[in-house]
């Protein structure tokens, strides 16, 4: 039974609540891309992953006699030029400490100018559903390959996803699969790739199970430095003396299964091959990993008929189409598309994360950035104080709090509820009127002359001008209500918005249209009233971002 596809109407509403979760907020300037699109050509061009992104660069130095100096750190790499292929050597100071925090703005900054696809959104989910932690593995080039591995699987197999990411050395350093030897057995990897990364806990593996499958996974390791010492990028090895040769036996739950122990230098390959093959033998990895989309991209919430409607059949749909270079693209799009997913329970139905919320509301407003050449510190840092918004607010971008992901995304009844407590709730507002009203500095104390004391803004005055009409209070506000909430509000609310923050007390709506029209001419006018138009559309926006209609989508 195929999942129950959406024929309604596909008007702005429904363009906006896909675009809100397949992407971090929804712009007016994204509303208008796809306008006028049917449904399945918007999610086929959300699905259209495009080239690798430019990898980051140098933006580190270290005070030299007082003054930033780049060479001081990481010399073999100039200043503004990648890292990426360049092996770590350690000078005065660990450059991987540099690298790490590139990694971290550069990251950060792909979410904030993202395409208009789902690329930002499906890597954020992979992240939450394997993760690493930089508190275990802080290495800025070990980061960075896992980073692109999750972006070139991100609608590709999940078969070989998972054998990719078992292998990868971000991951093999992460849960000690690199310590994992014949003669010192580590579970650590093969309970996360049952319990979290493949079946789901409880699903019907056992104790002895994991034990098994970790020794099937022996002999994987990583290194930097050759045998003679010399620094190589990060790569897998797999040592064959390492590796446990003999016959693993598993429970009734996976038929009494024997993988064959095996020899020589691909022994390894051939024994994980049989293990993931076992593993996606069992309809529990269908159903699993389409209850993992269903809570990251629709809610946390699976009832008794979300089970039989719409797991089911996209978990039979996953199954279908197993051998399938494209299979989780497949599967994404008929979530997407699914009747269920525009039913009206579902729309605005979730808190926003911190990612959605911060990055959400700097794309809606069009905050503008430092040049990527000319100003590439400035605008680096301000992606990396973007990040630390983000933490603040609950949600480290690239750093769940465990392996099992955010709690938002698995811990029932709460799920999306916590990202909204006591502390976040201040810490979200906070960041929303920084945003909104104080903007980014960039200070003094920068290597790059271009990028030193820059103040960047988001200027409302620009953003309300590509309204439908700005001289007309009323439509001002419907539209930024539009723009700002995840829910229509009452006329009530936008009168009293629009009385009390843009008509100051006011009754006549004239008293807006004058000022704005005179300011619009010139905003360096004279007129007294009109000067007021960039504080009265700031009071407006301060005013929305704090109302609980901006917290949810």
């Amino acid at each position: 039974m195929p999942v129950t596809p959406y024929t309604g109407t596909f008007g702005r509403a429904e363009l906006k609540h896909l675009l809100q979760r397949s992407m971090f907020g929804a712009t007016n300037a994204d509303l208008a891309h796809f306008a006028g699109q049917s449904l399945n050509q918007v999610v086929d061009a959300l699905l259209t992953i495009g080239p690798a992104p430019a990898p980051p660069v140098k933006n580190y130095w270290v005070l030299s006699g007082g003054n930033p100096n780049p060479n001081g750190i990481d010399p073999n790499v100039a200043f503004g030029s990648t890292w990426v292929n360049t092996p770590n050597v350690v000078a005065s100071v660990d450059a991987n400490t540099g690298r790490m925090s590139s990694f971290m703005s550069w990251r950060t900054g792909l979410m904030i100018t993202q395409d208009r696809t789902l690329e930002e959104k499906l890597v954020m989910f992979w992240y939450n559903h394997m993760p690493i932690q930089i508190s275990v593995v802080y290495n800025g080039a070990l980061w960075y390959g896992y980073d692109k591995l999750l972006r070139e699987h991100c609608v590709g197999n999940f078969r070989q996803f998972m054998y990719d990411v078992t292998v990868d050395p971000c991951m093999l350093l992460y849960l000690n699969g690199r310590l994992n030897t014949a003669t010192a057995p580590d579970e650590n990897y093969a309970r996360e790739l049952m319990e979290l990364f493949t079946l789901g806990e409880g699903s019907g593996y056992t104790e002895a199970d994991v034990q098994a499958a970790s020794r099937v996974l022996t002999g994987w390791s990583t290194r930097e430095v050759t045998d003679a010492g010399a620094p190589i990028l990060p790569e897998t090895f797999f040592n064959a003396a390492w590796h446990d040769t003999s016959n693993k036996t598993f429970s009734g739950f996976f038929a009494n299964t024997v993988i064959q122990g095996q020899n020589g230098a691909n022994g390894g390959a051939t024994e994980l091959n049989a293990l993931l093959d076992m593993i996606f033998a069992r309809q529990q990895v269908s159903l699993f990993i389409c209850r993992q989309l269903y809570r990251f991209f629709v809610h946390g919430e699976i009832d008794a008929a979300t089970e039989a409607n719409v797991i089911v059949p996209l978990a039979e749909l996953f199954r279908n189409n197993a051998s399938s270079p494209d299979q989780m693209k497949i599967v994404i799009k008929a979530l997407l598309t699914s009747d269920h997913f525009f039913s009206a329970n579902i729309r605005a139905c979730m808190v926003m994360s911190p990612a959605d919320l911060i990055i959400g509301l700097l794309r809606k407003l069009d905050a503008p950035w430092p040049n990527e050449t000319t100003q590439m510190e400035a605008r680096y840092k301000m992606f990396l104080d973007t990040f630390y918004m983000c933490q603040n607010c609950g949600q480290a971008l690239l750093d769940p709090p465990s392996v099992a992901g955010w709690n938002a995304y698995f811990q029932e009844p709460q799920f999306d509820e916590l990202w909204m407590n006591s502390a976040n709730y201040a810490a979200r507002n906070f960041v929303i009127q920084a945003i909104i009203g104080q903007g980014y500095s960039t200070g003094n104390d920068l290597y790059q002359t271009t990028s030193r004391n820059l103040l960047m803004k988001v200027s409302l005055p620009n953003v309300v001008a590509q309204f439908s009409d700005p001289t007309d209070p009323n439509t001002l506000v419907s539209d930024a209500a539009e723009l700002m909430f995840g829910i229509p509000v009452s006329q009530s609310v936008r009168d009293q918005l629009k009385t009390s923050r843009l008509l100051l007390g006011q009754q006549n709506d004239i008293y807006w249209t004058d000022a704005y029209e005179i300011y619009a001419a010139n905003p360096n006018t004279t007129d007294q009233t009109a000067q007021m138009v960039p504080n009265l559309l700031l009071y407006l926006f301060l005013d929305m971002g704090k109302a609980a209609e901006t917290q949810v989508h």
